[in-house]
């Protein structure tokens, strides 16, 4: 299907000229904003020659093509006769404010990781005391408790600093509102039982902010229309002092008297909600939970679910909801071992097992948009196993003790009451997911596409190979042996590098914060967070697109190998503000050249994520595409992705 004929398709897909509102385009995506999105049928989207994915982001419509998306988008312009204008996308992106799920989503995932980490700590401390005969006063475990709590305790730090960069917002004024919610003197009125302070009639009650995460949330929400009123009547030259001065006068008592306190009492109401629902019928709760656990995954939810465990933790000291979660987790995982055991394609039984591998540790989604989105079957058996599995667990009381990431390395933070109950709770998820997958059967027929999505979910055979094994070691091996033989290999054309075109650090492509890089869909590469606005060429090559929006940059090796470069995510949305293009499409550059000066502290302030996607746009090119490493600092020139052909 060439552009003219995929742009026809998509243009009657999604209901003709006159059903769309706004139409433009980022590196990867068409975007659309539609007048009635029930005419839309992502499934046969998905299936048109050239379409790599369908998502909903909020209101907006997103299909992705890849690199082909300009041409698409022109074709598509071509038909419709229109282009959404920057004026109208400026007043729109200013009123369209993302919904609660998203937003609250969106703030808790930058927190995960250091949350995930200490949390399985706090597992381990109760399994020192409780089972190895430490005791809870030795210096020891009392240091391992401050390093476990130290997240936990003082949330309101991390949730502002997420908040701040979410809102668009002063971060170091969001940091002092969480400073005034643990200030000593609330706290030390909560211990006491205390009676409400007033100011001016207004009571300042001493509730318990300590790990909570809704009222700073609500609180820098508000700071936010605060600081812009405050900041544009302040004259120019005192703003520097007098705003943060005005403004925390302003929200001090605003995050103390009113956002803090109906922000708390409506977080313990939902709180008590979820114990409430297991309490009236733990089963029902444990299927609900269990058995929606990988849709809502699919889309974003269940991280704000995670306020509402993180909210039974500081209220009751542990939460049933994670238990149940996990059970979903491990079905995923049987489900993926079951499409293994039973798929006759090559190529599905190595999506397959690199899904079985990433499920198995926690990264759910090459497994859901791999597998589950994929199969039919596997769907079915995923929703039927977590809910019998989430309903067992719940019913026998299973609870955790600290917030962490729903998969069996978690397994410390269930000791206690039902511990014995999660563990057959797993086996069950797990078991049941792969032997209904066995039994429901997997029609491979229906995966049309499975050879490009799926490797892009999941991963090919080749790296399934290496996560499956020791992914340091054989990666380590693969790039000995490349380097081994790089003299006559690159001669040949067979072995080609991308080096790292910014000073940064490197993190897994799996850690990106969309979904669309993080599961590969368009293709291998890493990740590098920033630490100066330099941009340079990867490789001796062509530029072949700067786009419009100046945010990416692509290339073409002169072997061939085709490179993005996407500098942050979303920054489309900035239309080429803070980046100073210095190449032209067509232009001829050696590894190293200047592309690009950006101005990373403005784009930081703007409040998008600075993280990097370099990536092989046509992996399906070559035998196998590898980082050379994944994490840690990388200078300008390193060699950080390997393809052989």
């Amino acid at each position: 299907m060439n552009v003219n004929q995929l742009a026809e398709a998509i243009l009657k897909e999604v209901g003709g000229k006159g059903n769309i509102k706004e139409l433009f385009h980022c590196v990867t995506r068409l975007r659309f904003y539609l007048k009635d999105r029930s005419v839309i049928d992502a499934e046969r989207i998905k299936k048109l020659d050239g379409v790599l994915g369908v998502q909903f982001q909020t209101e907006q419509l997103q299909i992705i093509i890849g690199n082909d998306v300009e041409n698409v988008y022109n074709a598509m312009i071509n038909k419709v006769g229109f282009v959404m204008d920057d004026v109208t996308a400026e007043k729109k992106q200013k009123m369209r404010i993302g919904g609660l799920f998203e937003t609250i989503s969106a703030i808790i995932l930058p927190v995960i990781p250091v949350m995930a980490g200490t949390g399985i700590l706090k597992g381990v401390i109760t399994i020192m005391t409780s089972y190895l005969g430490f005791e809870a006063a030795s210096d020891l475990i009392q240091m391992l408790t401050i390093a476990a709590d130290v997240v936990f305790y003082f949330m309101p730090f991390f949730i502002a600093w997420s908040a701040a960069k979410r809102f668009k917002t002063d971060t170091a004024l969001a940091l002092a509102l969480a400073g005034c919610l643990l200030y000593p003197t609330m706290t030390a009125g909560l211990a006491g039982g205390l009676s409400p302070m007033h100011l001016f009639g207004l009571p300042i009650p001493f509730v318990k902010y300590a790990a909570s995460s809704i009222p700073i949330i609500f609180s820098v929400w508000v700071l936010k229309y605060v600081y812009d009123f405050v900041d544009i009547h302040v004259p120019q030259m005192l703003r520097l002092v007098f705003t943060p001065m005005i403004v925390i006068l302003i929200m001090c008592p605003i995050t103390l008297g009113v956002t803090g306190p109906i922000a708390n009492y409506l977080s313990k109401g939902i709180a008590a909600f979820f114990v409430g629902l297991f309490a009236f019928s733990p089963i029902l709760a444990g299927l609900v939970i269990g058995a929606t656990r990988s849709l809502l995954v699919f889309t974003g939810m269940h991280l704000s679910l995670g306020a509402v465990c993180m909210q039974n933790l500081a209220q009751y000291g542990y939460d049933v909801i994670l238990p149940v979660n996990t059970m979903g987790t491990l079905a995923i995982v049987g489900v993926c071992f079951g499409v293994w055991i039973k798929a006759k394609k090559q190529e599905n039984k190595s999506i397959a097992m690199s899904a079985f591998v990433s499920s198995f540790i926690g990264i759910t989604e090459p497994g859901i948009y791999g597998v589950l989105l994929k199969f039919k079957n596997a769907l079915i058996a995923d929703i039927i196993a977590g809910a019998v599995a989430g309903a067992f667990v719940a019913f026998f009381g299973g609870r955790s003790s600290a917030y962490v990431n729903s998969c069996i390395l978690s397994l410390p933070v269930f000791v206690g009451p039902g511990f014995v109950y999660v563990c057959i709770g797993m086996v069950i998820a797990f078991v049941l997911g792969a032997v209904l997958v066995c039994v429901l059967g997997v029609n491979e027929g229906e995966s049309g596409k499975m050879m490009t999505a799926g490797k892009a979910a999941a991963g090919t055979a080749g790296t399934a190979a290496v996560t499956a094994g020791n992914p340091a070691a054989e990666s380590a091996g693969k790039v000995a042996a490349v380097r081994e033989a790089a003299g006559s290999a690159e001669a040949a054309g067979l072995v080609q590098t991308v080096c790292s075109p910014m000073d940064g650090e490197l993190i897994p492509m799996s850690q990106v914060e969309d979904k669309v890089f993080s599961s590969e869909t368009l293709g291998k590469g890493v990740a590098i967070v920033p630490e100066n606005g330099t941009v340079s060429a990867p490789f001796d090559g062509t530029v072949t697109t700067v786009y419009a929006s100046k945010h990416a940059i692509g290339l073409t090796s002169d072997q061939g190998m085709e490179c993005i470069i996407h500098i942050g995510l979303d920054t489309v949305n900035l239309k080429g503000k803070y980046f100073d293009i210095k190449v032209k499409d067509g232009q001829k550059v050696k590894r190293g050249d200047l592309l690009a000066q950006v101005d990373i502290d403005s784009i930081r302030k703007e409040g998008y994520s600075l993280t990097t996607p370099v990536i092989v746009a046509n992996t399906s090119a070559y035998l196998d595409v590898f980082a050379n490493q994944e994490t840690g600092r990388v200078s300008r020139g390193t060699t950080v992705v390997t393809a052989i052909r």
